[in-house]
């Protein structure tokens, strides 16, 4: 059902992008003129009835009004108007919209709410202090309005040079004249900062009302990340994925879409973990669609494994065999066979086993990477993931295949692990592995590593609070979360447990949830990027230049899918605290 879905979506957004060359020009004025009319009446009336924003317009003085619109395959034109009546700005603001010839399929109003006079000078000692991305506010370059960028403009157009704190006179000039604006001759030496409250409708029934000034969540829609919206999520993301699958299998590594390049190179590991990605979120999902994509780039992936004899297989890197990699592969073909129980990788599982435990030592810990031409170490040690990653895709071949092989290796390694304090590193991948060898050997050190994992050097507190994308530090928090969830209703042995702070693990899941939502391309801010094609639906880093790659895509998505599987169980941990809570300020 949801392929066809698409399909009709693909066939009517095929003929909406048509409607500008439709050999009947009144008929397609028609619907471009209904479009714009019934998605301006949306988000004009939206504004109107937004007490708090006309308040706020209202004290700010003058009427500072932007729309934005797109056709969904190209850079949205922005109109700006100013007056002092907002009827005036909001007139004018939208006949230039409407005179763009474009076909509004996205519609986005933003009225400015608030500003700040800054000297330019300040302007650059404070920029230069940000992370990349990190200025929020638009900026207008005279005192009265009259030329002025929206923050989305400004940082999907590459404006703001972060490293020396300075805007880029240049690019601004492009995008101005996209505006139909008289350029700079010179940046001013007064900047005046500005918030703008936003309503956008993506069709002609509903509008969002978007997130004003906080720094993480500013122009995007408010949305609650509850199990629905996580579905939303693998929904919108699995086709993404799909969208950048070839017909071999191989993805499209990425872009850096300020400037619409494409990322060159290609990582086999971060190829197999975004398959395992693109499995759970089938799961999430159901979309059948996906089933074809998932067993290509399978199949893929298998190209790339080489055996050494009949029994034993690596994944290549390169001119490397990688522990990584056949940890990974082994969470991607297992968990397909989870799924699915087709049997039909099963030998390919014991084969990568077999090539894990080829590359560990007697005392559990790990050669890192082989020659690939004589299997002769290469690299003894390189990063903690691939441990994590090498010990966590023996325990799920332990649990599809049952040989104790595998869970002896794995136990090995994690008491390697504990010995020599790995703890300490706060790996995603050490907390997937010590939730899972807790479903088999519930052992009170595996629990104690699990819980100090996110407890030691104030981790879970600095998850709750840092405002930046660490992707995979909700991966982390869940899969301790579901360890916990097992010490607790288990009932086994762990002294730790007096002294973990519960409380403070859960509202970390919740904000890293939370706080995903700003790096998913929702169309309110995707569309002024140059080709919002390559961002509309995929993670962006904006810390890096709102890099997209597969493995971005992956990590954000894997802490959703444990968020989505324990949804429920989260909300009754904390309800049992509130009530604890209560009943104590009661006594």
């Amino acid at each position: 059902m949801k392929l066809l879905r698409r399909i009709a979506a693909a066939v009517l957004s095929a003929v909406v992008a048509a409607v500008g060359v439709l050999a009947v020009p009144a008929q397609a004025s028609n619907v471009v003129n209904n479009m714009y009319t019934a998605k301006y009446n949306l988000v004009s009336k939206m504004l109107k009835g937004d007490e708090e924003t006309m308040q706020a317009v209202d004290e700010f003085g003058r009427a500072v009004v932007f729309i934005s619109v797109s056709d969904g395959s190209r850079k949205a034109f922005v109109s700006l108007a100013q007056s002092a009546s907002l009827d005036t700005a909001l007139s004018t603001a939208y006949g230039r919209a409407k005179n763009s010839g474009i076909v509004p399929k996205w519609f986005k109003l933003d009225v400015v709410v608030s500003g700040e006079e800054k000297k330019y000078s300040d302007f650059v000692k404070e920029t230069a202090e940000l992370r990349d991305g990190g200025m929020r506010s638009g900026i207008s370059f005279n005192s009265y309005y009259g030329t002025a960028l929206l923050e989305a403009q400004l940082n999907s157009g590459g404006m703001i040079d972060y490293e020396k704190g300075i805007l880029d006179l240049q690019r601004i000039n492009t995008e101005l004249g996209s505006m139909g604006k008289k350029k700079l001759s010179a940046l001013p030496s007064t900047l005046y900062l500005f918030k703008t409250q936003g309503y956008f409708a993506e069709n002609s029934a509903y509008a969002y009302k978007t997130i004003n000034g906080r720094y993480g969540d500013t122009g995007r829609r408010e949305v609650t990340p509850d199990r629905s919206m996580v579905e939303m999520l693998a929904d919108r993301s699995s086709a993404y994925l799909s969208s950048i699958c070839g017909d071999d299998g191989k993805f499209v590594y990425g872009y850096y879409p300020i400037d619409n390049e494409e990322i060159e190179g290609y990582n086999i590991l971060r190829h197999a973990g975004t398959v395992w990605n693109l499995i759970m979120q089938y799961d999430m999902c159901r979309d059948e669609a996906l089933v074809p994509v998932i067993k290509s780039a399978l199949g893929y992936l298998r190209k790339q494994i080489q055996f050494k004899d009949s029994k034993t297989a690596f994944v290549a890197d390169g001119s490397r065999l990688n522990i990584g990699g056949n940890g990974l592969a082994l969470l991607a073909y297992t968990t397909y066979e989870e799924l699915f129980a087709t049997g039909e990788y099963n030998s390919l599982i014991r084969a990568l086993a077999a090539g894990v435990m080829y590359m560990q030592k007697s005392d559990g810990s790990f050669t890192h990477t082989l020659h690939k031409s004589n299997y002769k170490v290469a690299e003894d040690y390189i990063i903690v993931y691939y441990d994590g990653e090498a010990t966590y895709g023996m325990l799920k071949a332990y649990g599809v295949l049952g040989d104790p092989k595998f869970l002896n290796s794995a136990k090995k390694a994690c008491d390697y692990f504990v010995k020599n304090d790995f703890v300490s590193l706060h790996s995603h991948w050490m907390s997937y592995a010590f939730n899972e060898i807790t479903k088999y050997l519930p052992e009170e050190k595996y629990f104690e590593f699990g819980l100090k994992n996110v407890d030691t050097d104030s981790y879970s507190y600095n998850m709750r609070y840092v405002r930046a994308g660490v992707n995979s530090a909700s991966e982390t928090l869940n899969a301790a979360f579901e360890m916990y969830d097992r010490l607790v209703r288990g009932g086994y042995d762990c002294a730790y447990l007096e002294k973990f702070d519960t409380k403070m693990l859960l509202g970390a899941v919740r904000q890293r949830a939370a706080y995903g939502l700003n790096y998913f391309m929702f169309p309110e801010y995707a569309m002024y990027f140059r080709n919002p094609k390559i961002v509309l639906n995929s993670f962006a880093v904006r810390e890096d230049k709102f890099r997209i790659r597969i493995d971005d895509i992956q990590h954000f998505m894997d802490g959703y899918y444990l968020y989505w599987k324990n949804y429920d169980i989260i909300g009754h941990y904390e309800e049992s605290l509130s009530d604890t809570d209560t009943n104590s300020k009661a006594a």
